[in-house]
């Protein structure tokens, strides 16, 4: 199988998530109630998409609801509490033993790769050392619908300029990256601490080596 692109999700899949989730206690815990909220209203617009307006602000309407609070106040709450607070983090957290070398390995192959996120790129691939071996990336709030809609998989490759029957999409979420590049015709990697159990996916790994090898073929 020969993969034009290579798209990666961010979180969980460039870097562990156990290490984000405990550098993020102290946020957590001091804004329990608001990470909740948030979650609850990611859920529904996963379910019910409005992409007829900026994302931020359709999430700011919904969670002004659930908070009781003006969707100005919501959007402020969510950028200075979450998003800046979150992506101060990135700065100590390293990448996945591997990922370089098999990102070195795919650009030198002529493969294109990207990255397809659920919350906002900006500075984050930069503070995990992962800066200049994109052709693209995107956040699924970009286009309006979060994963696993298959929208954010289409404009994705749409913006490396290939189709998505020659993208392979790599990410560590079975219900939002698996299920959702499947259905927007990508071939998925899907890395889990159970590799054997394949689902839908092309190929399950634990371990970058492994990604390299299935991508290239090469020992």
């Amino acid at each position: 199988m020969r993969f034009t692109a290579v798209v990666f999700d961010v979180d969980g899949t460039l870097y562990p998530n156990y290490k984000m989730y405990l550098a993020s206690i102290p946020t957590l815990l001091t804004n329990f109630g608001l990470v909740n909220a948030l979650e609850a209203v990611r859920i529904e617009l996963r379910k019910n998409p409005e992409p007829g307006d900026e994302f931020h602000r359709v999430q700011a309407r919904h969670l002004a609801r659930h908070l009781g609070v003006t969707p100005e106040r919501a959007y402020a709450l969510v950028e200075s509490r979450i998003y800046t607070r979150w992506y101060k983090i990135f700065r100590s957290i390293k990448p996945f033993p591997g990922l370089v070398d098999a990102l070195e390995a795919f650009q030198t192959a002529g493969i294109r790769l990207g990255v397809l996120s659920d919350f906002p790129i900006r500075g984050r691939l930069r503070d995990l050392g992962l800066d200049g071996w994109w052709q693209a990336s995107l956040s699924s709030e970009e286009t309006g619908y979060l994963k696993p809609h298959p929208e954010s998989f289409l404009r994705i490759a749409a913006c490396l300029g290939v189709s998505p029957q020659e993208t392979l999409y790599v990410g560590n979420s079975y219900r939002y990256d698996v299920l959702g590049a499947k259905s927007a015709g990508m071939a998925v990697a899907h890395l889990t601490s159970k590799p054997h159990k394949h689902g839908v996916a092309e190929f399950s790994f634990e371990d970058y080596r492994l990604l390299r090898r299935f991508v290239l073929g090469a020992s």
